[in-house]
């Protein structure tokens, strides 16, 4: 018996062994709360039930839900929970998708009796992408790099899924791994005419819906390059977009620019008053038989010579009439276009050399298209032809040849830059034809003008391979200058980044110290008799005198405009002494002082105080400066304020201050009240890059067209765009 006991014990022992790790086994073989709820939700999901009860409320509209149920969760299993604390934790889980396999982490929480799944997956759809490359990883994982524009990235799928190198595709992935790949269906564009943020028009197929940011490649050989949101050039022909099944652009591909790309120019025409783009009726005619036509519906109308086409806006359409009789309408733009390209007049729009009985002239074709129910009108014409119409129209030809050549490789550099921006896609062109650009046939063909522009042909200004940004002005007061002193940037950052071609540097033999500080600025203006480059013109030095009630009656209206137009740079000090953008009233009150708080290089005010009894008030910019300094009579009864010219002429109420190269002096009175304004400044216009009389004070000095330019825009080249080759300062030879 003694030895049964013996063996007893030991029997036992084993017996309640196996007993408790069949309990563990057991424990942790059944499903937990946590995994339970997890087991429910991906049920829910992969049959396409409502899973939103398994989820806290922020996930109602997470991406990965959607995702799932589109791509469809082929299979899933539910692994160990990884508890952080009784209410805290993850569920691991394996997810199976057609087009790969995902294992991640579940975060879960409890809520009162119940586990909610408080997590998903990271989840990325990408609109647009172009493969570019791809590798296997260690576990022989196809991992695939994707050229998004702004970025590349990398991403896993399996080998077998069918992706082809540059093939643009949109995609989702979950976990860095690729989920589901649609490639985007190519569409040939003819022409591209318009773009706008929402709608691409060509020219053959109409009108396209395209994606947010827009993104457009240009492809070099083998390689693509982003070229930035929506940057197609108007007129470009070749681009291939990529759309979804429904026709939505996601992205384009440029094919390059065609040897003939810079031949031909879109300007936009203002009204008579140059005030707007937008026009409600426009009257079109030609001493030639001429044809309306509408491309995309097939549509042509004929009309013969001195027959008069009427456009006008009819809700989203545009009806072309005769004679009072609506003879067709289309949603889409109409050209108007003669064999020979024959001149075509426009009867409503008036310019300085405009017969009235025939109305202003011009070459090229024509194009009316309907903008949120009114019309724009489009000049689509020669480039060099174009130029001809500037230069006259920017420069006095009495300039001379040698100037008029500097004027015309200036305006052909600024009109290939646009051409390439396309500033005015929206209105399906590249500039317009005010001052905003270049001023466009306000006065009609010059002889001498027209040579300037044919002896200088396809000859533009280029700094390391990129068009210069030719900025001119009328006239320099004997400094110019720094680019980045006078404008903000896209992110209204003011001062904005320097271009270095673009600085502020005398324009006389000889040189004075920087012109910041107001004792160096005032001892420069004050020399009259400086034989600045830009003497000959009437704005080399100016002033002008208002009365406290003058100015203030100016300041009424310019300051609270300017700050609906530009809050963040029309600013009222605080009482903490921070200026803050802050709606002004129509009434500042009575004009306390006025003081510069900076200025540029060359002496331009950047930034100018303004103190009345209402408040203190910060101009930023010189453009804001002059508008807020209008030497104008607002007030009724008095006479019109003088502006007094280097040459002894005077101007009355003139727009706006000539420049913000100025400087203040007041008379007070015995209580110091403020009783006079005068206002000491010098030359014409923003002061960046070539001033125009200074070309001509040049060209007197016996300085030739190359010469100028390079003193303009110091460390620049020649290029002819034509015979696409750089030539040194000799674009000709």
């Amino acid at each position: 018996m003694k030895m049964k006991k013996h063996f007893l014990f030991p029997a036992l022992f084993l017996l309640a062994a196996l007993m408790a790790g069949g309990l563990i086994w057991y424990f942790r073989s059944f499903p937990s709360p946590p995994q339970k709820a997890a087991d429910r939700f991906l049920s829910a999901l992969s049959e396409g039930r409502d899973c939103i009860e398994w989820l806290t409320p922020d996930l109602s509209k997470h991406p990965f839900l959607s995702l799932a149920q589109e791509s469809e969760i082929r299979q899933f299993s539910v692994g160990h929970w990884e508890g952080a604390d009784k209410k805290h934790g993850n569920v691991r889980i394996t997810l199976l998708f057609p087009a790969g396999e995902i294992h991640t982490a579940l975060p879960m929480v409890k809520r009162g009796q119940h586990w909610l799944v408080s997590g998903l997956p990271e989840t990325t759809f990408h609109t647009h992408g172009i493969p570019i490359a791809k590798k296997a990883d260690e576990k022989n994982q196809t991992i695939w790099a994707l050229d998004l524009g702004n970025q590349i990235v990398e991403i896993h799928s399996r080998p077998a899924m069918e992706i082809k190198i540059g093939q643009p595709v949109s995609f989702h992935t979950v976990e860095g791994k690729l989920i589901d790949i649609q490639a985007l269906q190519p569409v040939s564009l003819s022409r591209v005419m318009s773009l706008s943020d929402t709608v691409l028009e060509d020219r053959d197929l109409g009108y396209f819906k395209i994606q947010q940011d827009f993104p457009v490649f240009s492809r070099e050989g083998n390689q693509f390059v982003f070229s930035g949101s929506y940057g197609i050039p108007i007129g470009s022909a070749g681009a291939t977009l990529y759309c979804t099944p429904d026709h939505i652009g996601r992205m384009a591909i440029l094919s390059g620019q065609p040897p003939d790309a810079y031949e031909r120019i879109r300007v936009l025409l203002q009204d008579s008053e140059y005030k707007s783009p937008l026009h409600s009726r426009i009257e079109i005619t030609c001493p030639d038989n001429y044809t309306v036509q509408s491309v995309p519906n097939g549509k042509s109308l004929s009309f013969q010579k001195g027959e008069t086409a009427e456009f006008k806006p009819d809700g989203k359409k545009t009806v072309v009439c005769k004679n009072g009789q609506v003879l067709d309408s289309s949603i889409f733009r109409w050209y108007i276009t003669t064999q020979q390209e024959k001149p075509l007049y426009v009867k409503t729009i008036w310019r300085s050399h405009t017969d009235p009985s025939a109305g202003t002239l011009y070459q090229g074709s024509l194009e009316v298209a309907n903008l949120n129910g009114q019309l724009t009108l489009i000049n689509e014409v020669n480039l060099e032809k174009y130029l001809c119409l500037v230069v006259p129209s920017e420069m006095p030809v009495k300039f001379g040849l040698e100037a008029l050549k500097v004027q015309a490789i200036a305006a052909r550099s600024y009109a290939v830059r646009a051409m390439q921006s396309s500033g005015y896609r929206t209105y399906g062109a590249h500039l317009d034809d005010s001052t905003a650009s270049q001023v466009y046939n306000n006065i009609g063909k010059e002889p001498i003008a027209t040579r300037a522009v044919t002896e200088t042909s396809g000859a533009v200004a280029e700094y390391q391979d990129n068009i210069v940004d030719t900025r001119f002005f009328s006239t320099s007061f004997g400094y110019t200058a720094n680019f980045h002193e006078v404008w903000s940037n896209r992110q209204n950052e003011f001062p904005s980044e320097e271009v270095p071609y673009l600085t502020a540097n005398p324009q006389f033999e000889g040189n004075v110290p920087d012109l910041y500080h107001e004792e160096n600025f005032r001892a420069f203006l004050s020399q009259a008799n400086l034989a600045g480059f830009d003497r000959y013109s009437p704005f080399f030095r100016w002033s002008v005198t208002m009365t406290r009630e003058q100015l203030e009656a100016v300041l009424n209206k310019s300051l609270p405009d300017l700050y609906r137009q530009q809050p963040l740079f029309v600013l009222t000090k605080c009482s903490d002494g921070d200026y803050r953008s802050m709606a002004i009233p129509e009434d500042v009150g009575t004009l306390l002082n006025i003081g510069v708080l900076q200025r540029g290089k060359g002496g331009n005010i950047m930034e100018l105080e303004i103190t009345t009894t209402y408040g203190i008030f910060k101009v930023i910019k010189e453009y804001n400066i002059r508008l807020a300094l209008q030497p104008v009579n607002y007030l009724r009864g008095k006479k019109p304020v003088e502006l007094q010219c280097h040459d002894g002429t005077v101007q009355k109420d003139f727009p706006l201050l000539p420049s913000a190269f100025a400087c203040f002096d007041f008379e007070r009175d015995k209580e110091g009240n403020l009783l006079d304004i005068v206002i000491r400044g010098g030359g014409y216009g923003h002061g960046v890059g070539m001033s125009q009389y200074g070309t001509y004070g040049l060209t007197l000095m016996g300085k030739d067209w190359q010469e100028i330019i390079e003193h303009y825009y110091p460390g620049s080249q020649l290029r002819n765009i034509y015979k696409k080759e750089t030539k040194g300062m000799d674009a000709n030879k």
